[in-house]
């Protein structure tokens, strides 16, 4: 069955799956999937298909033999269908199926039987399900003797029910009625008229928007073949505008033709809401640009003195957000904002980003009175991972003049040399031995690499120490050590060494009788008594937490404040020897980090060491059985 659960997954999402997602998906432990994913080789083999692992993305689905690979799905269907009795999270998954496709009340005997387990496993269960479902503003509603349903508005109810059922990886048995409909919902003609009305309209619409939208559609129609509506109570404020209106009329009369379900005005208003939300306007007034225009540029001015960033001067960037904010604002407006599946990763591998992303929403909060929600800064913070990888790149074309240094000047000079030309395309680059230091340091060179070691310091001169091959990973490294030296209001030519942020006085090794939130004032008052940071950085920290915990996957946290506010940057770091669980989430690496403006290249890096040990067991493991900080920087030093 894991087998099965797990080529499912891949099938099902059609784009590369990291680690981290299978883990909490599959619910087993790193080294067990591995394993799983290795006997999988030769099962694809005799099967018609394959798993490739993409580096920094994750594992890959490809189908080699369609015929083969139908006949493997078809028998793994009929175990799929079944439960993982042993797997918690399979048998919730069941029980939110179950629910959720049952309008009438189900007793817990019933689904104690229908799964196979007992009665005190169901009431276990059921409790972290209605905490799923309470984010949802959902709640079971019990009554004795008929048992238990879920209760709350239609449209949370149609939330719950994209997130849960149509959004998941699983494929458990769908109720006769739910599986029926399926088979009769077209959602390519339905999709195809949606686009040619959008083309006429001249509104534009990307990719995840309109599977968003379609989804809503298959939900509605459902919810409405079971006579369950949007009803005048439940109504969003407001009205939306005639072109929006227009839209969804020939959407209802559309569905009326094809699927004979006549759609009710509430639904229909409802309808045109999230299309006003989640669509472009070609010709948007020039008041309304100029509006925007002039909310976005104070917005990023002020993002600028306090990040030490230089946003306001990306054309590309104020464009790309004057056109997300026009629907966002729409979304916000009438309280529809977008699910963000992708958003635990994003934050995972753009934490820099996502720092500016949350000071944005607080500003628009202010600015527009309306509160964004993590999903929806996820979008935004793609937005400002853009800006940075373009200015990472334009930083890179600023070095003309690379001068690189080897014992010989020789052969593998030359080599390094025609490396670098493919990265730097626009830069002169010399070689020289290691005679020659000297000599080079008085020529006005912009970067020095040097595959030894200098016996004396060059100064005003960035150096690099490389390897004497260059490899993907060691030019990656290059320029990522060039990309924290981008936005700084000053030059500085000592390039920071990654493991002067640890200090031996911020290492703590502890036990797990502590509460988080508690450990984390802890160890932020500890460094602002050290005076790393000011007075505030605990009530930065804490308020950061609060809003959105920066507990990561299997154990790793990366906690941080709000607002880069460092007097000098460092990481206080906790290893604690049993894991912490807070918001359900156990902890057990703690990375409280604490940087000064200008430092998101230097965030981002952190960010990609707590991304590797989320998805390395092994690594994880290491840093957890370290004794002393003398241990803890040695692993470090293998880890970078």
């Amino acid at each position: 069955m894991r087998e099965y659960t797990i080529v499912n997954i891949l099938y099902t999402r059609k784009s590369p799956v990291r680690m981290s997602e299978l883990i909490a998906e599959v619910g087993l432990s790193e080294r067990t999937l591995r394993d799983v994913i290795r006997a999988l080789d030769k099962t694809g083999e005799a099967n018609g298909f394959g798993i490739r692992m993409i580096r920094g993305q994750g594992y890959l689905l490809e189908i080699g033999d369609e015929a083969k690979f139908s006949s493997y799905q078809e028998k793994g269907m009929l175990q799929l269908d079944q439960v993982d009795l042993d797997n918690k999270q399979s048998r919730q998954q069941y029980l939110l199926f179950y629910l959720l496709q049952n309008d009438s009340y189900q007793s817990m005997d019933n689904m104690a039987e229908e799964i196979g387990v007992s009665r005190s496993t169901i009431i276990s269960d059921l409790k972290e399900v209605e905490q799923r479902l309470a984010a949802f503003r959902l709640s079971l509603k019990r009554r004795a003797h008929y048992g238990m349903k879920i209760e709350g508005e239609e449209q949370d109810f149609r939330k719950a029910f994209s997130y849960f059922i149509l959004q998941s990886g699983h494929t458990l048995q769908h109720t006769e009625d739910f599986h029926a409909f399926s088979q009769d919902f077209d959602a390519e003609q339905l999709k195809g008229f949606l686009l040619q009305i959008l083309k006429e309209k001249e509104l534009k619409i990307s990719d995840v928007f309109l599977d968003n939208i379609l989804t809503h559609l298959f939900i509605l129609l459902y919810r409405v073949s079971k006579h369950n509506f949007i009803v005048a109570g439940q109504a969003l404020q407001g009205t939306p505008e005639p072109l929006y209106q227009d839209i969804a009329g020939s959407i209802a009369d559309f569905i009326s033709s094809q699927y004979q379900i006549k759609l009710p005005a509430d639904e229909i208003d409802y309808l045109a809401l999230h299309i006003s939300g989640k669509t472009i306007m070609e010709r948007m007034s020039e008041e309304t640009k100029s509006h925007l225009r002039e909310g976005i540029t104070a917005i990023l001015e002020r993002l600028d003195r306090e990040f030490l960033t230089g946003f306001t001067q990306d054309q590309e960037l104020r464009e790309a957000l004057l056109l997300h904010m026009f629907p966002l604002l729409n979304r916000l407006y009438y309280n529809l904002q977008l699910g963000n599946p992708l958003v635990e990763d994003v934050y995972s591998q753009y934490a820099n980003v996502f720092v500016i992303s949350f000071r944005f929403a607080e500003i628009v909060e202010e600015q527009y009175g309306f509160r964004m929600s993590r999903d929806e800064a996820g979008y935004v913070a793609l937005h400002f991972a853009t800006h940075l990888e373009r200015m990472q790149q334009r930083n890179l074309e600023k070095f003309k003049r690379i001068a690189v240094i080897c014992s010989t000047g020789g052969g593998s000079a030359q080599l390094i040399r025609l490396k670098l030309e493919a990265v730097f395309p626009k830069a002169s680059v010399i070689t020289a031995s290691i005679t020659e230091v000297e000599e080079i340091s008085s020529k006005p060179v912009d970067l020095i690499l040097s595959t030894v070691p200098l016996a004396t310091e060059i100064k005003e001169k960035p150096v690099i120490h490389i390897k004497q091959l260059l490899d993907d990973q060691e030019i990656q490294r290059i320029k990522e050590i060039l990309s924290l030296q981008i936005n700084r209001t000053e030059p500085s030519y000592k390039l920071m060494d990654f493991k002067d942020l640890f200090r031996r006085e911020l290492f703590h090794l502890s036990g797990s009788d502590e509460d988080y939130m508690e450990l984390l004032k802890q160890r932020c008052r500890e460094i602002v008594g050290n005076h790393y940071a000011a007075d505030d950085f605990p009530e930065q920290v804490l308020l950061r937490e609060q809003k959105f915990t920066t507990i990561y996957k299997n154990g790793v946290a990366g906690p941080h404040p709000m607002r880069m506010s460092a007097i000098r940057d460092c990481i206080s770091v906790t290893v604690l020897k049993k894991p912490l669980i807070y918001e359900g989430k156990p902890v057990q690496l703690i990375f409280l980090i604490n940087l000064g403006p200008g430092q998101l290249f230097l965030h981002k890096e952190i960010s990609k060491l707590l991304l590797v040990l989320m998805e390395k067991e092994d690594s994880r493991n290491r840093l957890l059985n370290t004794n002393s900080y003398e241990q803890f920087m040695n692993e470090i030093e293998n880890l970078l």
